[in-house]
């Protein structure tokens, strides 16, 4: 096996390990958004359904949000174990050590989060499906499924990462992450449909990297016979695509990964 992909391999199961001897954090991780998922249906669930389009129920409009949320705050959360890491000196460790590249740090812990939040999601999708919330996007809705959930994962994951690397203490971190959480989340078609909003708020809401992962996400699980080029999204600038919203997080997955190397890079060094 080549070398780098050995490192994170070893590198990834470290973390593995971790959170087979803290499981509380793999169930609080799904609690919270289940707590979101029922108590948003009770208060909201007479609320008017003829925007809601594609579902009649408001549990099943939020669970694509509700989705969105665990991949978001898992990723957000990524950076704070580099940070514990790097005040109790094992980080030091890790970069005096041999390695063929010091970016399988970033890689292991990345490829974590993915696969954790992945369980996560699926553990979601197999509840709500009981409770009346379908999947009908097909195979192909999967492999959007995946991607969309990869995307914002790794959007946010390179964002905490290089905040882990830029600040000094875990505190400062949790205290950036207790800030733009829920604003980012509320800021976005998660809970409400754009229609429901102010005209100064939609701007914010539009523009969102959480709505650029919740609408695609919620074409193909309502919509057996979705299509990418249908509009999903009517931002300040232009109508959105399925496609053209998984564009726009691509985009900004690359400038956030540019950014990231050089805040990263400098600390590897």
């Amino acid at each position: 096996m080549n070398a780098y992909l050995m490192e994170i391999k070893a590198l990834s199961w470290r973390w593995f390990l971790h959170s087979k001897r803290r499981p509380i954090v793999l169930l609080a991780g799904l609690f919270q958004p289940f707590i979101w998922l029922v108590l948003f249906s009770a208060v909201f669930k007479n609320s008017p359904m003829r925007t809601l389009v594609g579902t009649d129920s408001y549990l099943a409009f939020i669970t694509p949000g509700a989705l969105v949320f665990t991949a978001f705050t898992g990723a957000l959360n990524g950076g704070v174990p580099i940070l514990f890491d790097r005040e109790l000196g094992f980080l030091d460790r890790l970069l005096a050590a041999p390695l063929k590249s010091r970016f399988s740090i970033i890689w292991a812990t990345g490829f974590h989060i993915f696969v954790m939040t992945l369980l996560q999601c699926v553990v979601i999708v197999l509840v709500t499906s009981v409770m009346g919330v379908k999947f009908n996007g097909g195979l192909a809705g999967i492999g959007v499924f995946i991607l969309v959930l990869a995307l914002i994962t790794m959007l946010f994951t390179t964002l905490s990462l290089a905040l882990s690397f830029a600040l000094r203490y875990h505190f400062e971190l949790l205290s950036i992450i207790m800030i733009i959480s829920l604003p980012l989340m509320f800021m976005s078609t998660a809970f409400a449909p754009l229609e429901y909003m102010p005209g100064w708020l939609t701007w914010f809401v539009s523009l969102n990297p959480i709505t650029m992962a919740v609408e695609p996400l919620r074409a193909v699980f309502f919509d057996g016979s979705w299509q990418g080029s249908k509009n999903l999204l009517a931002t300040p600038v232009a109508n959105l695509s399925m496609w053209g919203c998984l564009a726009v997080l691509v985009v900004m997955n690359l400038i956030m990964t540019a950014l990231a190397k050089v805040v990263i890079g400098k600390k590897l060094a």
